[in-house]
C-alpha cells in the first residue's frame, strides 16, 4: 500500500495507526514525526511572503481568481504511483484540497480527512483507518483520543466562573479561531465567546474583542511555530488597543506552538488543550507544558527591553 499524504494533520495520524512505511509521499508542511522528513515533498506552498498581512492579502488575490495556493509536483506524483492520495475539505487555503488532486486525473483513491470540530476528530480518524483497510487500528486511536479529552473534561467540568478566552489565529487582519479551537477551550475551563464551535474562523476587530474584554490571549496563527509569530508580533504590539485588554494588562497573553497544536485536527490536539487548561484553570489541572509550546508576551517584552 502506497500512501501520498497531502495533509500534516493526517500524516502524524497515519504514522499514529502504524503506516509511517507506506508513506511515499509528503506535503512541504508534513514536519511531524521527525522521521517523515525524509519523505520526498510532492506538494508546495506558493506564497512568497511572510508577514500576516502580505499572505492575507495574496491568498485573496489567489481565491479570487478561482486558483490553488498550493503547487503539486505531476513528475514525482506519477513516479510515486501512489494507491491512495489523504487531502481535505476543510480550509481550501490551509493544504491541499480534494480538488486540487482531482485535477491530477491519477487511478489513486483519494480519501479526504476534513473534521470541522472536536467531536468528529475521532470518528474521521475511523473512517480514514478504514479506508484503509485498519479499521481496529483506527478504533483503538479514537478511543485514546477520547479517554485524554475525558480525562480534561473530568478536571475542569465543576469550575463556575470560566475566564473569558481570546484565540487570536491571524494577526493582520485580526481572526478568532473557529473550528475545533472553541471546544479546546470550552473543555478546558474556559469561554470562547468570540467563536463558535465548528464554524470557520472569522474576522473579527479590536472593538469586538474590548467589548468582550477576554481575561486571556491565545496568539494562534494559522500554521505558525512560536518563532515565526515573533517575527510579525510588532503589528500587534504596536497597536494602542492591546493595553485597554483585561487580558494584556494582567500579564495573561500567550503565543503557543500553533503549527503543532492546533492547527492540526491530529492526536497533538489533546496536547494543546492540556496546555490551555494548565494555563487558565492551574488549580484544577496540571500539566507541565512540552518544550517550546508556550511563550508568555510580557515576558517576551520585558526581556526584549532588558537586552536591548
Amino acid at each position: 500500500m502506497k500512501i501520498l499524504s497531502l495533509l500534516p494533520a493526517a500524516t502524524e495520524i497515519l504514522c499514529e495507526l502504524g503506516l509511517s512505511e507506506s508513506i511515499v509521499g509528503i506535503s512541504e508542511e508534513c514536519n511531524y514525526p521527525d522521521n517523515i522528513k525524509e519523505k520526498p515533498v510532492a506538494s508546495r506552498i506558493k506564497l512568497a511572503t511572510n508577514s500576516s498581512k502580505e499572505i492575507d492579502e495574496e491568498l485573496k488575490k489567489i481565491i479570487k481568481n478561482n486558483k490553488s495556493p498550493f503547487v503539486l509536483d505531476r513528475d514525482l506524483i506519477d513516479k510515486l504511483s501512489p494507491d491512495f492520495i489523504i487531502t481535505q475539505e476543510t480550509c481550501s487555503v490551509c493544504a491541499v484540497s480534494r480538488n486540487d488532486a482531482l485535477d491530477l486525473n491519477l487511478k489513486a483513491q483519494i480519501i479526504d480527512y476534513s473534521p470541522s470540530d472536536l467531536n468528529e476528530i475521532p470518528n474521521e480518524i475511523v473512517k480514514l483507518a478504514e479506508r484503509l483497510g485498519i479499521g481496529k487500528a483506527g478504533q483503538e486511536l479514537k478511543n485514546k483520543f477520547e479517554n485524554e479529552i475525558n480525562k480534561i473534561k473530568n478536571s475542569t467540568q465543576n469550575i463556575i466562573d470560566r475566564p473569558r478566552v481570546f484565540a487570536m489565529e491571524w494577526l493582520d487582519p485580526l481572526y478568532s479561531a473557529g473550528h475545533w479551537v472553541p471546544e479546546m477551550i470550552e473543555i478546558a475551563g474556559g469561554q470562547s465567546g468570540l467563536s463558535i464551535s465548528k464554524e470557520k474562523s472569522k474576522i473579527v476587530n479590536w472593538n469586538q474583542i474590548k467589548e468582550y474584554a477576554p481575561h486571556f490571549i491565545f496568539i494562534m496563527p494559522c500554521g505558525w511555530s512560536i518563532e515565526k509569530t515573533l517575527n510579525d508580533i510588532d503589528c500587534i504590539l504596536n497597536n494602542n488597543e492591546l493595553n485597554k485588554i483585561p487580558a494584556f494588562n494582567m500579564g495573561n497573553v500567550y503565543i503557543v506552538d500553533a503549527d503543532s497544536y492546533y492547527t492540526r485536527p491530529s492526536m497533538r490536539i489533546v496536547e494543546g488543550t492540556k496546555l490551555i487548561a494548565r494555563t487558565i484553570s492551574p488549580q484544577h489541572f496540571s500539566h507541565e507544558p512540552l518544550p517550546d509550546s508556550i511563550l508568555n508576551l510580557q515576558n517576551f517584552i520585558h526581556f526584549e527591553s532588558f537586552a536591548g
